[in-house]
């Protein structure tokens, strides 16, 4: 399936962005293959609702965008987090405001990059998708070392393509820019150009080094499931992947459904005879009626005939049904997400089983985009201290997942407030348990709350006769 979704944008590198040239102009030894960076373009057409089997005939369910945002949703419902610098934390707190959307991006597209950049003497950070970077160096435990990251955007006719290459040597973070023009429907990386000449990049060095470091400056961020395009990769696929073969029949099956219900319409064929015409000789229907009646010759044997088959819904449901159980099976995720629970029959170890695989999906995305955070922080830190922002000399971060799709919230309240009215646990276990806080953060709250409560009156003592 993948092979031949590849073959219907081949040579998209070639007139878009030519991949060679760019390991040329740098002379790399890349570790990341052609087929990898097509492979992210299938990926992200897929997520846009432009694969390449939809048309006219065949409608979209958009399954793999509803996955994406579905399981960035689980993965990050409670996520909290924070640095213990407060001018780190002051501009990692704008950037987590947006994460459940970097996730979906990164879910959808297999990676994705967290890039600080120092700018009018600030620092802000820019989170760049998997099809807008080239991973082409990794050490021996997946850790990116390499990283050529593409800012590009067109001007009329004519495309400018700024590529800034990044490599981490011994302590040492190397950058190089090289910026391009070409045209958009032609070779667009065919003129090398100064950066001065252009605004947007006038002030960026064409070659800079950042010392006394041990990693890239930003956090790269890759799916962990194993990579079916190239087994020796680091890199992770997107979440769909494995599915996209399921995803096709899917809208096939969803188109099959929606053409039942259009070719079962109610119709009424009605012979012409039986309508006025009117001034260009046509029958005159009824306002509003025209898709109800439908044109019988005058020779036909009938004068009228209602059209009204039965719907077969209930069995191409139950197929689609089937398919979606089939995706979520391939996607790792548990029946239900996207299926019809009420029409599958599964045992209590089934369903069991798949809230397992879907734990495991939503824990290995979450300890990904925690190290990938973890990196990113640490780059802030190293631009406070390169552009003089105050920092501490060292700091710590925190970091809070929920873990709700294995718990039964609504169970563990329920059992909680049983145990509190029979005294088996105090308010502050209770509060523990249903709100996921911490020992301190319960005693604040009771406490906060009997100051608010109003002190009961004493009753007056009863005057004695």
């Amino acid at each position: 399936m993948i092979n031949r979704i590849v073959n219907t944008i081949k040579g998209w590198w070639k007139n878009m962005f030519d991949y060679n040239k760019v390991i040329s102009d740098f002379n790399l030894d890349t570790e990341t293959s052609k087929e990898m960076l097509d492979a992210i373009k299938i990926w992200s057409d897929i997520f846009n609702g432009n694969a390449s089997w939809q048309s006219k005939e065949v409608k979209s369910l958009h399954i793999a965008k509803t996955t994406c945002e579905k399981v960035s949703k689980a993965v990050t419902i409670e996520f909290k987090s924070s640095c213990s610098d407060k001018n780190i934390d002051k501009i990692y707190q704008r950037f987590i405001r947006n994460i459940r959307k970097y996730t979906e991006y990164g879910i959808a597209k297999g990676s994705m990059f967290f890039k600080p950049t120092y700018e009018n003497g600030k620092i802000k950070v820019t989170v760049i998708q998997g099809d807008k970077f080239i991973p082409f160096k990794f050490d021996d435990t997946g850790e990116l070392l390499g990283i050529i990251i593409i800012d590009q955007f067109t001007k009329g006719n004519d495309v400018y393509t700024r590529l800034e290459y990044n490599e981490l040597i011994d302590t040492s973070v190397h950058i190089k820019n090289i910026a391009y023009k070409g045209q958009g429907n032609g070779v667009v990386l065919s003129t090398k150009i100064d950066l001065k000449s252009v605004e947007k990049w006038k002030d960026l060095e064409e070659v800079a080094q950042i010392d006394n470091v041990d990693r890239l400056i930003g956090g790269f961020f890759t799916m962990r499931n194993a990579n079916t395009i190239d087994n020796n990769s680091p890199m992770g696929v997107a979440i769909f992947h494995n599915a996209i073969g399921t995803l096709e029949e899917i809208d096939k099956q969803f188109s099959r459904t929606l053409w039942e219900y259009e070719g079962s319409e109610l119709a009424i064929d009605a012979d012409v005879s039986l309508f006025e015409p009117d001034k260009n000789g046509k029958p005159k229907l009824p306002k509003g009626k025209n898709r109800l009646y439908r044109m019988l010759d005058s020779e036909s044997e009938k004068e009228w005939n209602v059209f009204s088959p039965e719907i077969r819904d209930t069995s191409l449901f139950n197929g689609l049904n089937e398919l979606l159980r089939q995706a979520e099976s391939e996607m790792g995720l548990s029946f239900g997400v996207l299926s019809k629970m009420d029409n599958i029959a599964k045992t209590a170890t089934e369903i069991e089983s798949s809230k397992q695989d879907y734990y495991v999906t939503v824990s290995d995305i979450q300890t990904s985009l925690q190290t990938a955070i973890e990196d990113l922080i640490y780059g802030i830190y190293v631009l406070c201290k390169l552009y003089g922002i105050p920092v501490a000399n060292s700091y710590d971060t925190s970091f809070s997942w929920d873990d709700s799709i294995l718990k039964d919230k609504e169970m563990l309240q329920k059992q909680a407030q049983l145990e509190l009215n029979q005294d088996i646990i105090d308010k502050v276990e209770y509060f523990k348990i249903t709100r996921d806080w911490s020992e301190e953060e319960a005693l604040a709250f009771i406490k906060k709350m009997e100051k608010r409560s109003p002190k009961k009156e004493e009753e007056p003592l009863e005057e004695e006769e």
